[in-house]
């Protein structure tokens, strides 16, 4: 089958002008306050989030496209609202109570884009205000976001993608300069597995057990490998080219049949959506124009963007797959960030393409990434990872101690996925608050005991032992772990082995805890959907099993508390009944 350049452009348009509906719909009116005026509200967390102003790009090209006013008139005043972000040093700020300013970044690129593709839309003295600004960020950019000042990775590889992009627009050699010697830094942070690394800090640094800083189906696919690629057709570099090609090959292992990027073991999966990552671009703008070569890459962003569809509700992109079924808001943010995506993508010109596989649907049966400490494992229509992985962000931000972080079935989609495992505001501008707190729980398989007062689990235990091997049946993996708190302080005596054998058929879960905690140990499962069998064959079901949601990456479950017998033992399978 053939995608036509035609049909793409006609629907990636219509998501576009969709999305830009719903910003002018928020666009705020109140002539006596500029703090307000032109700005985008938003829904979820009732504020004007400043790095709104990106989206005068994809207005602007919604204006081209269409012929509409309104959004070219959108785009100008949205401009202008920008101003209240700006500092005297040309950067802009990330909020009106934030002092981050890294994200000047991102709105130079925009601006840029905006100016380059759709400049010919504004007067003359338009168009000189808004160069005017360009100019300044790009000034700040070029003393200040350098590979000497602490930064998590995807900051340096936009700023080789901007300041190629202004070196080009300014005639300015240094920056030219700058953007090459930023590539070649991100370009020596890959991992065993080709994936690149360095959302951490330091970017190179490594944990206890040798893992990388990684935030492979977030900020990977969505901001760091499309601003690389950008900076590379812009310099026309067919070295870093070809790099940047076998990045995207390793990385496209990790986006799943449906079109989601897998970010369950990310640094920071806090901000998994399911789709990618809330407030990353998007991944169209650099997998369209690679897919002109080789159809696999338009194919993985032709699969991301009906991902976007399906999660699009009331105009705006959703912030997971069930925010809509459990009755919460929708952030404004995904939208104006991934508008950008598609924008770059339409004005860069779609491909015709096959559709073919992807490597999720013909998978390794078992595939160990020791950066990650993460077995992936594949059987008939199952995927599933196992996560071991210890690198330290901010807390228990991710899966660990040998816990499923993700399960997927073909009839089914996703039945387990795990993104932030104590949901926590740790970049509160950036981040939703739960609607429902009291059904807002933890989204991770564990092995949970509560002693006196204090919690301990087992996805905690950052020293959990990862043992694999192919068996007749299917791929099995085994975790020897501990149950901690939350900082992996370990329950003394508290030893614990959960065994998964993954079969054509069925996942059956196996587990032992320490007999000393058998009565206080719950295994806890939390199911997505309704498509999923759960039988107990050893130990007991605690009880119905009880509603629940977790806002990142954005699903409703049904949360099973297994108690293990006596022994500490307990034994289940989960089937596929649809």
């Amino acid at each position: 089958m053939r995608m036509t350049a035609s049909d793409a452009k006609a629907q990636v348009q219509a998501l576009l002008i969709q999305w830009c509906d719903a910003l002018v719909r928020l666009q705020q009116t109140a002539p006596n306050d500029p703090r307000l005026d032109g700005g985008i509200l938003c829904p979820a967390c009732e504020n004007i989030h400043g790095r709104c102003h990106e989206a005068v790009y994809p207005l602007l090209c919604a204006a081209r496209l269409t012929g509409n006013e309104s959004y070219l008139t959108a785009a100008k005043r949205l401009f202008r609202w920008g101003e209240n972000m700006r500092q005297g040093d040309g950067s802009v700020r990330n909020d009106f109570t934030s002092d981050w300013k890294g994200v000047t970044v991102f709105a130079a690129i925009a601006l840029h884009d905006a100016l380059y593709f759709h400049g010919d839309l504004l007067t003359a003295a338009e168009r000189a205000a808004w160069e005017d600004r360009l100019s300044g960020m790009g000034a700040w950019l070029f003393c200040n976001l350098t590979e000497q000042k602490p930064a998590y990775l995807n900051y340096y590889a936009a700023n080789a993608c901007a300041m190629s992009l202004l070196g080009a627009y300014f005639n300015r050699d240094d920056y030219q300069e700058l953007a090459d010697r930023l590539a070649a830094y991100c370009l020596r942070h890959i991992s065993e597995n080709g994936l690149i690394f360095g959302e951490g800090r330091p970017n190179d640094a490594r944990s206890t057990k040798g893992c990388a800083a990684i935030d492979v189906g977030g900020y990977n696919a969505e901001e760091t490998l499309p601003c690389l690629w950008r900076y590379a057709e812009t310099t026309g570099d067919i070295d870093a080219m070809e790099r940047i090609r076998a990045l995207w090959n390793a990385q496209l292992h990790w986006m799943l049949p449906d079109g989601a990027w897998d970010d369950s073991v990310g640094t920071r999966a806090f901000k998994w959506t399911y789709w990618g990552s809330r407030t990353a671009d998007g991944c169209q703008a650099a997998l369209f124009p690679l897919g002109k070569e080789d159809s696999v890459f338009a194919e993985a962003a032709w699969r991301n963007f009906e991902l976007y569809c399906r999660c699009t509700h009331g105009g705006l992109l959703l912030g997971g797959p069930d925010y809509a079924k459990n009755g919460e808001p929708t952030c404004v943010h995904h939208t104006f960030c991934h508008a950008k995506a598609l924008a770059a993508a339409l004005d860069a010109g779609l491909p015709d393409f096959e559709r073919v596989p992807l490597p999720s649907d013909r998978p390794e049966t078992l595939r160990y990434y020791p950066e990650l400490d993460v077995y992936r494992l594949a059987c008939g229509d199952w995927r599933m990872d196992v996560s071991g992985y210890d690198f330290p962000y901010l807390g228990a931000s991710h899966a660990t101690g040998g816990s499923i972080s993700l399960l997927w079935h073909k009839a089914a989609g996703p039945l387990l996925a795990v993104g932030m495992v104590d949901y926590a505001l740790r970049e509160p501008h950036n981040q939703q608050r739960p609607t429902h707190p009291e059904t807002h729980r933890c989204a991770c398989p564990r092995f949970e005991a509560v002693v006196g007062e204090q919690r301990y689990g087992q996805h905690y235990c950052k020293t959990a032992r990862l043992s694999a091997k192919s068996t007749p049946a299917g791929p099995l993996v085994r975790a020897d772990a501990t149950l901690c708190d939350q900082d992996g302080v370990p329950l003394p005596d508290s030893d614990c082995v959960l065994v998964y054998q993954l079969e054509k058929d069925a996942l059956t879960v196996t587990g032992r805890v320490s007999a000393r905690f058998a009565d206080k140990a719950r295994y806890i499962l939390p199911l997505i959907g309704d498509t999923a069998r759960v039988e107990v064959l050893q130990g007991a079901l605690s009880g119905a099993p009880k509603p629940m949601f977790n806002l990142s990456p954005g699903f409703c479950a049904k949360e099973y508390r297994i108690c293990p017998d006596k022994d500490g033992a307990f034994r289940l399978h989960i089937t596929v009944t649809a």
